[in-house]
């Protein structure tokens, strides 16, 4: 029994020995278990980096498109010098119903970088481009670079949080190549979204820096990182609450007076830039009147909102980039909504159940629900009850969801761990496919209307749009074969203002666009009714809105044609009065007066411009008409030339000095002027009857009649009189 009781004294002594190694080999093998993972995060980096960019790759090649590029980048004011000046306003002022400095000055940035388009590169395109638009290039250049980086540090906030190499490559994986990104990296106007992100992911990491280490810097720095990112877009105010989220995954005691005051300059910042965000929103008039659906609507809507993120995020099919109230017209909304509240009750239901069980499933829960909420529309900002690019920072939360579960299965379930890696690998190509087919969508303007309402009809502004492109495509008709093909592309817009409008009765700019396009016809064609009818449409535009400028200026110009010139001048009076920094409303008050026979009031209008603009050759060739009224007929030339000089292919200011010549009687260089109106556009009725009058004056009737037999054709009655004298058999 001794000799037993010894052996057993051996044997619980080694095994103490053994217990007391265990510490030490634990720790052994956790840091060489860590070697490798950041050896393997490395080699994934790059992995998921390709996968990532093969599925952008064709982002890089699209074009600025009609929807808030044009505003951000190409009528930007800001963007073509780099100056204190410049840097001053971005942080001054909102800029599109936002405050997001940052984001501005990085697109002005990309500017000084990218340039314009030279006559080399019109040639090489073989004018696909034109020589003084901006390049596209380095605008996406940037979006996609700060989508990468991004990438990059959701890798490492993931590893920081769970110290798991799977976990951290996965969710990574499938951020990095999701579909609803599409909007905010290909988007050149959404560069605020990949900025803010870029910030917010980095100061999350410093924060769970601090928390690991207790080094201040690192507080610093993520307080810093947090104002930068508020500084690119207002969306990062929810980086307060998300902290909050990870004291409590982390097990801090949010009773703590250190935890208290550490958040307190979070969120008197995430306060403060609340407040500006929904100030700049007011002033933008984003926000919609609150009245337009009650309470309960609004909650339906979020359910349906909530509903959509989860399902587009995890099966990215029928993505559009708007989708539209279902009735805006009588603000109702169809009963089936209210049932897209249970997936977000069993989402809710689910963390509840998981916060004391399953924390790491709570937090990640809690960090998708806190970074979506305020985007659920309960404030209506906008026309569009969801977005894909408010999903961007929620996403990650989203996804690691994804990370976790798939890594907890497969520890468990070694066995299946190849099916598992094989089910993700097949996930992911099917992201990267997609999200490759969705950037063929943001290529140009056409392709993204085109998608928009096919994918949904009710959308208005995607009508407008689309008609608006086919407007500025027929804009560049030349030659009378062009011209009648510009009346069909016309007519097409028509259709889809016409849609615009019967979706949104008070939608002031279809309206407007709709009768700019009528106008133009009935200028080709002179019908009169369409000519009524643009006037008609106008009218609406203003009753919606009677501070609209615009409305006023080309009913003016609709008036003036119809020889309604009272009517004109009044309107342009009341353009002049809302908007007083369009010159073109002065060039065409000028014309109207001169057409009453109003010559130094005309003058005087010609004068103010060309003082504020001495480029604006428009002036110049209506205040040579205007000297020719009081005679002066060698100002009137001089005027003129220098319009020609400015713009070689004006074809009104080659009449306008033919007119001047003839006045003088010097026939055969009016007879050259009006040679060179009728070579840029063959189908000027007033170049060809005004030829004919030269010709007669030099008694070469021969050549006289034809002109005025095409004049008549064309809708110049003043030939009539001249044929009935001289071309009658």
């Amino acid at each position: 029994m001794k000799r037993e009781k010894k052996t057993s004294n051996k044997v619980q002594n080694t095994k103490k020995r053994i217990d007391k190694t265990k510490p030490k080999q634990r720790a052994v093998s956790k840091n060489i278990e860590e070697k490798i993972a950041r050896k393997n995060i490395f080699s994934w980096s790059a992995v998921i980096l390709i996968i990532t960019l093969a599925a952008y790759s064709l982002a890089f090649t699209g074009e600025l498109t009609s929807w808030d590029d044009d505003e951000y980048v190409i009528k930007n004011p800001n963007l073509k010098e780099l100056s204190t000046e410049t840097v001053k306003n971005l942080f001054s002022e909102y800029y599109m119903g936002n405050y997001h400095p940052l984001a501005m000055l990085s697109l002005t940035i990309d500017y000084q970088f990218g340039g314009e388009y030279t006559k080399r590169d019109e040639k090489k395109h073989k004018g696909k481009v034109k020589a003084g638009d901006i390049k596209p290039f380095m605008f996406h250049f940037t979006n996609i670079i700060l989508h990468l980086l991004i990438t990059l540090l959701v890798l490492w906030f993931v590893y920081l949080l769970f110290k798991n190499f799977k976990v951290a490559v996965i969710s990574t994986l499938l951020f990095g190549v999701s579909t609803l990104h599409v909007e905010s990296v290909a988007w050149v106007a959404e560069r605020k979204d990949v900025l803010y992100s870029l910030f917010f992911v980095a100061s999350l990491i410093s924060y769970l820096k601090y928390t690991e280490n207790k080094d201040i810097k690192f507080y610093a720095f993520s307080l810093l990182l947090f104002i930068l990112s508020l500084l690119s877009k207002g969306q990062a105010v929810s980086l307060a609450v998300t902290l909050i989220a990870i004291d409590i995954f982390r097990k801090r005691k949010l009773t703590d007076i250190k935890v208290i005051l550490e958040k307190i300059p979070f969120l008197a910042l995430a306060v403060i830039f609340g407040i500006i965000a929904v100030s700049a929103q007011k002033a933008g008039n984003a926000i919609v009147s609150e009245d337009d659906y009650n309470v309960v609507q609004r909650l339906g809507f979020a359910g349906y909102a909530f509903t959509n993120y989860l399902f587009q995020l995890t099966v990215p099919i029928n993505l559009s980039a708007i989708y539209p109230y279902p009735d805006i017209i009588n603000k109702t909304m169809p009963s089936y909504y209210y049932l897209y509240l249970i997936p977000a009750v069993i989402f809710g239901a689910l963390y509840i159940y998981s916060f004391k069980k399953y924390p790491a499933f709570a937090f990640l829960m809690a960090f998708f629900i806190i970074n979506i909420i305020l985007l659920l529309q309960f404030i209506p900002v906008g026309s569009a009850l969801h977005a894909d690019r408010y999903a961007y920072i929620s996403s990650i939360g989203f996804y690691t969801i994804f990370g976790l579960a798939a890594s907890l299965i497969i520890e468990n379930k070694k066995a299946q761990a190849n099916v598992i890696y094989g089910v993700i690998g097949v996930y992911t190509i099917y992201m990267a496919v997609m999200t490759f087919q969705r950037t063929k969508v943001w290529q140009s303007s056409e392709t993204l209307w085109t998608d928009t309402c096919e994918k949904s009809p009710k959308a208005v502004v995607a009508w407008n749009n689309l008609g608006s492109l086919l407007d500025k495509k027929a804009a560049k008709a030349v030659d009378a074969k062009e011209l009648q093909k510009s009346i069909k592309i016309r007519e097409e817009a028509i259709k889809d203002f016409t849609k615009a409008v019967k979706g949104k009765p008070d939608y002031v700019h279809a309206y407007y666009n709709r009768g700019s396009s009528k106008q133009e016809i009935a200028k080709i064609t002179n019908d009169l009714k369409l000519a009524e009818s643009a006037i008609e449409d106008f009218t609406i535009s203003l009753k919606y809105d009677p501070l609209f400028s615009e409305g006023y200026h080309n009913r003016g110009v609709g008036l003036e044609r119809l020889g309604k010139l009272d009517l004109a001048i009044k309107d342009f009076n009341q353009a002049i009065e809302i908007d007083k920094s369009n010159l073109s409303y002065f060039v065409n008050r000028g014309v109207a007066f001169g057409k009453s026979g109003k010559a130094n009031e005309a003058l005087s209008d010609f004068d103010y411009v060309i003082d504020r603009d001495p480029e604006n050759y428009s002036a110049y060739s209506n205040r040579g008409l205007a000297r020719n009224m009081l005679k002066q007929y060698d100002k009137a030339i001089k005027d003129i030339s220098m319009a020609i000089e400015i713009k070689p292919d004006f074809t009104e200011a080659y009449i306008n000095r033919a007119i001047s010549e003839q006045a003088v009687r010097k026939y055969t260089e009016s007879i050259n002027d009006l040679n060179k109106a009728l070579e840029i556009a063959p189908r000027n009725a007033s170049a060809f009857y005004l030829r004919g009058v030269n010709y007669i004056n030099i008694n070469q009737q021969d050549k006289a009649c034809p002109d005025f037999s095409n004049a008549v054709k064309l809708g110049d009655k003043r030939a009539l009189r001249y044929i009935q004298k001289y071309c009658s058999e």
